[in-house]
């Protein structure tokens, strides 16, 4: 896959028809099958290895790239003091991007054309590499950004994918755009409208049962109740879409498959789900090692492999603790941002490196 500038992205993407996408019956559509799963005791095998961090500096965001960390950090004597600090992958600095106190950074963002960008309150600033010295680009208008990229999700040599999601996740489509000749191809479909039109019966029944006494309500009200059906209790089954070397990794968890594709939409393979995603422990959240392709998921605070051949996952670390901002998984290592404050109140932030495989 090729590295682009985000700028040819946005205007591919800004000259491009990108219609809007009528969700059709999904040609993929498959009886649902509910499954009762019981999550194996996990057995973590993990280790942690190394963690950086320095004593004159925050630690605010980071990301990784390229066999490059690129770390934003603010000067613990001021709030205003901010600098991007490149260093290798033993934590050795190989420049420095100083930041100008107009600049009032918040933290840093991957793209889908592998450039890392700093992302301020209004503006986004790509970060360049120019004779082999680093610096910051034009600003993007972050608006304008978000409008272009914020469904999103990789790029390929010939095509640029995304999803386009309504009614709360209970609707996606996934659709393609070849930049050659501006084409719009829907590929996927995932309608969980069903499950959707359930709510206000379920609504109906809380009402009609709900306990009152001399005109007050006990319990829940009729609308959060309905918000709690739609985002905890009966929350869809969402699909994931990823890509590793030119293949498409379709995570169909309505019908609870797998399915693997080339990028003419030959299927290599299909497998069973049989991690436990009804679970409600399940964070709904899938991440992808950025050199080997490899998925990943995690239930409660274990980070688990997920062998897209046989549907089953693999437990790995405790990632998902209070302490985690982010997480990165880059060549079968897990890096993870923490921070806390020690006993003086003083924050106190560092990356944790956690060995996989």
């Amino acid at each position: 896959m090729k590295n682009k500038s985000i700028i040819s992205v946005l205007l591919v993407l800004l000259f491009s028809p990108i219609l809007l996408v009528i969700y059709p019956n999904s040609a993929f559509a498959q009886s649902d099958v509910a499954k009762s799963l019981t999550l194996p005791e996990a057995t973590v095998t993990a280790e942690k290895v190394t963690r950086f961090s320095e004593y004159d500096y925050v630690m605010m965001d980071f990301e990784l790239v390229n066999d490059k960390f690129f770390i934003l950090q603010r000067e613990k004597k001021s709030m205003k003091n901010h600098r991007v600090l490149v260093t290798n992958m033993l934590y050795d600095p190989v420049d420095t991007i100083q930041l100008p106190t107009r600049l009032k950074p918040t933290h840093l963002e991957f793209d889908i054309a592998k450039n890392v960008q700093i992302v301020t309150q209004d503006s986004l600033y790509q970060i360049l590499e120019i004779d082999g010295k680093h610096c910051y680009g034009f600003p993007v208008e972050k608006k304008h950004y978000r409008e272009v990229m914020h469904n999103c999700l990789f790029m390929t040599d010939r095509y640029v994918y995304f999803c386009n999601i309504k009614a709360d996740g209970y609707l996606m489509s996934f659709y393609r755009v070849a930049p050659q000749d501006k084409s719009l191809e829907v590929i996927f479909n995932n309608n969980d409208l069903q499950t959707l039109s359930e709510i206000p019966d379920e609504v109906a029944w809380h009402e009609a049962h709900q306990p009152k006494s001399g005109g007050l309500w006990f319990g829940p009200s009729p609308e959060d109740w309905e918000v709690f059906l739609r985002h905890v209790w009966m929350r869809p089954n969402q699909a994931y879409l990823g890509c590793s070397n030119d293949t498409l990794y379709y995570f169909d968890h309505k019908n609870r498959k797998i399915v693997t594709y080339d990028e003419d939409l030959n299927m290599l393979r299909s497998c069973d789900i049989t991690y436990p995603d009804k679970e409600t422990f399940w964070h709904h959240t899938m991440y992808q090692d950025r050199v080997s392709g490899k998925f990943y998921t995690i239930f409660g605070t274990v980070l688990n492999e997920i062998n897209t051949k046989t549907g089953k996952t693999i437990p790995k670390t405790q990632a998902n603790s209070f302490l985690s901002q982010k997480l990165i998984i880059y060549k079968g290592n897990l890096y993870s941002l923490k921070k806390k404050r020690d006993s003086g109140n003083i924050e106190v932030s560092y990356i944790e490196k956690t060995k996989l495989n």
